[in-house]
């Protein structure tokens, strides 16, 4: 009995030492991520793209509020009885338009009292003018002395002076009634006007609210590194995201100064907006020209792949085996990405990228092309 307890123990002993024998080559290789292929393992089935080189203008992204270049709360500068309204809300008016007037019947007739005594001084004028020419004959002929001579000289140049005055006070009345209409100094859209008329206005009281909205501004901030070789009439893309409209635009200012409150630049772009596609005060997105025209490859967005805490794509060269290149994300364009090697060379060679990688695809790996 001693004997085979013993042979029985040793079997155990036996068995257990091989089960560990066994699982220790498989622990180890799990630890390795994309092992090399082995020696003369079947090529791995790939689609393979050629990448297109295209000239790659830099940008930058920048948000703010489109604005109305002039955007102006009108009033009268003379109080009154708001007698008229002339506009709607939303209408879009010209230069000079007529917008409101107040009761003008007192001003009015100031201004035809004033039309009357320049009438009067200028018949004035004429009588002193005739008397004037009269005595220079008379003295000419020694019929009149120097003192009438002297006396009709003075009545013509009071005469004069009078009529001076009297077509200041016109001028000054026609002034004070034409307060009492209120035109459009720019064209553009009426957003406010008065609920209604009869009612008594003061002086510099906005009345009508106006904006311009064929040429809007569109207001932003950008860093000093963005902003450092951006210059006024550089061209820009302008996208509402709630419309979809776009447009192009124009940098008009690019203030040389930081704003305190941002650390940013502030720049202004002049929008046209001719077909009324933005509205003022729309929150917009800018797409701006940053540094010169550069070299980048167009790949198929799906060969990006995350290596190394940066971009890569899987390339091949003519010898089918694979290996990754580091690669810089320029920008996308719906299913390709416009990319250039991380160290700033050309496109090595006749490299091609591996469209969609197998998984488990690792440097070395052959790669036989699957085509159509």
């Amino acid at each position: 009995m001693p004997r085979v307890f013993s042979a029985s123990i040793a079997t155990l002993l036996l068995l257990v030492g091989c089960g560990r024998g066994a699982g220790a080559p498989a622990a180890a290789s799990a630890s390795v991520p994309n092992p090399p292929p082995p020696a003369g393992a079947a090529p791995t089935p790939a689609r393979l793209a050629v990448p297109e080189r295209v000239r790659f203008s830099p940008r930058v992204v920048a948000t703010g509020t489109l604005k109305a270049r002039q955007a102006s709360p009108l009033a009268f500068p003379v109080p009154g009885t708001l007698a008229r309204v002339a506009v709607r809300r939303g209408q879009e008016v010209r230069a000079g338009a007529l917008l409101a007037a107040l009761d003008d019947g007192a001003a009015a007739a100031a201004c035809r009292q004033a039309e009357a005594a320049v009438a009067a001084g200028r018949a004035q004028l004429a009588l002193a003018e005739d008397g004037l020419a009269r005595v220079g004959r008379l003295r000419q002929e020694d019929g009149a002395s120097e003192a009438q001579a002297f006396q009709a000289r003075a009545q013509r140049d009071l005469a004069a002076a009078q009529v001076a005055g009297a077509e200041a006070q016109l001028a000054q009345a026609r002034v004070n009634l034409s307060h009492h209409h209120l035109t459009a100094p720019f064209a553009g859209v009426v957003t406010r006007i008065p609920d209604g008329v009869g009612i008594a206005v003061a002086a510099g009281t906005p009345v009508v609210t106006l904006v311009t909205t064929r040429e809007l501004i569109l207001e932003t901030t950008l860093t000093q590194e963005e902003a450092a070789e951006l210059r006024p009439g550089a061209r820009a893309t302008i996208s509402v995201p709630a419309t979809g409209a776009r447009a192009e635009a124009t940098v008009s200012v690019v203030v040389p100064a930081v704003d305190a409150s941002t650390s940013r630049v502030p720049v202004e772009l002049a929008v046209p907006n001719a077909a009324g596609r933005f509205l003022p005060n729309a929150y917009a997105r800018a797409e701006l020209p940053r540094g010169a025209p550069r070299d980048a490859w167009r790949v198929p967005s799906a060969a990006l792949l995350q290596r190394d805490g940066g971009r890569a794509v899987w390339v091949a060269g003519r010898d089918g085996v694979a290996r990754a290149l580091a690669v810089r994300l320029l920008g996308e364009e719906g299913d390709l990405a416009l990319v250039a090697p991380e160290d700033g060379a050309p496109w090595p060679g006749e490299l091609r990228v591996v469209e969609d990688p197998p998984l488990g695809l690792a440097e070395g790996t052959s790669l036989a092309e699957v085509r159509g």
